[in-house]
């Protein structure tokens, strides 16, 4: 018998081949990263901050509308065009009247230029409030509810304006002579005087270098 030749029988092992593997890609989502999930939350916070600081200066606006359309309704359903009311003896008294014009019945004469004047006052202290909460790192409080005093008092006005052509004005001083106004005149005073009082008193140190506070 032919001899068997274990030769045949041993495997040839291959030879490791030279060329690298690829370097297994990683399936780990970059938004887990601890940085990037920090950036995340902090946006997160930021977004809900302006949120909340834009729900208060809304609210503020729609409060101070509402007052003044309570207070008109009332004026002109309880009080007598002309005629003088004692409210506060000496103090303040109710006339009624209508007003063509500005605040505090300034301009009266010129009613199409002031509704005009006073529409693109409106808007555009509506555009910087926005550019306010959007671009500052805070949005205080008393500021916000005094831009949105403004903002409700002057929708106030300017709703009269274009539904009835004149803004009802039944406030007058007792104690010296000065304009006949209204509610919503009142609340926009009352908007500026917070602002210049958050500004002027309370973060009037805001934006400067920390050397320089």
């Amino acid at each position: 018998m032919p001899e068997h030749d274990h030769k045949n029988d041993i495997k040839e092992e291959p030879e490791p081949s030279s060329t690298p593997s690829p370097t297994p890609i990683s399936t780990q989502n970059p938004a887990a990263s601890p940085e990037l999930s920090s950036k995340s939350a902090t946006k997160e916070v930021i977004h809900s901050g302006r949120l909340y600081q834009l729900f208060t200066v809304v609210l503020s606006a729609v409060i101070a509308f509402s007052l003044d359309r309570a207070a008109k309704l009332w004026a002109l359903s309880h009080l007598i065009f002309g005629e003088e009311s004692a409210y506060w003896p000496g103090v303040l008294q109710f006339r009624l009247t209508n007003n063509t014009g500005a605040a505090f019945s300034l301009g009266r004469d010129h009613a199409p230029l002031m509704t005009i004047i006073a529409t693109v006052y409106t808007f555009v202290f509506i555009c910087w409030a926005l550019n306010r909460l959007i671009k500052a790192s805070a949005f205080a409080a008393l500021e916000r509810v005094g831009v949105g005093l403004i903002i409700g008092g002057a929708c106030g006005n300017l709703f009269e304006r274009y539904s009835q052509g004149c803004v009802t004005d039944f406030l007058e001083f007792a104690f010296f002579s000065f304009p006949i106004f209204n509610v919503a005149d009142a609340l926009i005073d009352v908007g500026l005087v917070l602002i210049f009082v958050d500004i002027l008193f309370l973060h009037k140190d805001e934006g400067k270098p920390a050397d320089a506070q």
